[in-house]
């Protein structure tokens, strides 16, 4: 038996009011006449009844297609933000990073790779890829990097994935008092 759940809806099933980017949703799933039926509510149309008979309930956030549109394809994904910070330098270790988030954005399909080739002068080797989702052409180059100085680029790429994804304690202090006096003023 195949199961087949629809995505999130777009309005609220109770009211039929768009729902709003970033709002929370209360979905639910019922075992109807034909397979699985997924309800999305607003929170004040949700209540605890509804999920009674429910196969299954879960609240998520609502994330309008629309405006995901208009956010840089970066704001998505942290591994893309560090390869465009770090193909720009002339730096071996920012080098380093950028080839290895390189390879990983080829493989996660992000990146295609269109074109590998010696430089001129014979110094190095260039790469140059697609960006489906940004859809521009990107220049990547392997310096003949070392394996110690790939090693450390691995390292330093995963310390920066970490910190974009987990900020350290004082940036997040820093960020939630900024909220607040934002909030107050």
């Amino acid at each position: 038996m195949e199961i087949r759940i629809s995505k999130i809806a777009r309005r609220c099933f109770g009211c039929n009011r768009p729902f709003e980017h970033k709002e929370e949703v209360y979905s639910v799933v019922r075992y109807g006449d034909n397979g699985f039926v997924r309800e999305d509510y607003a929170r004040e149309h949700w209540s605890s009844e509804k999920a009674k008979d429910a196969f299954s309930m879960w609240i998520t956030r609502y994330h309008d297609p629309r405006v995901a549109q208009q956010e840089p394809p970066e704001h998505y994904s942290p591994l893309r933000k560090l390869f465009y910070e770090a193909v720009e330098s002339n730096d071996r270790s920012e080098l380093a990073k950028a080839y290895l988030a390189a390879q990983l954005l080829r493989r996660q399909k992000v990146f295609r790779l269109l074109k590998e080739a010696d430089s001129p002068e014979g110094e190095m080797r260039l790469e140059l890829f697609e960006d489906r989702l940004g859809n521009r052409l990107i220049e990547v180059r392997d310096p003949e990097l070392a394996y110690a100085e790939l090693e450390a680029g691995r390292i330093a790429l995963i310390q920066c994935l970490a910190e974009l994804e987990h900020p350290p304690e004082e940036s997040r202090k820093e960020a939630t008092g900024h909220a607040e006096s934002a909030e107050t003023s």
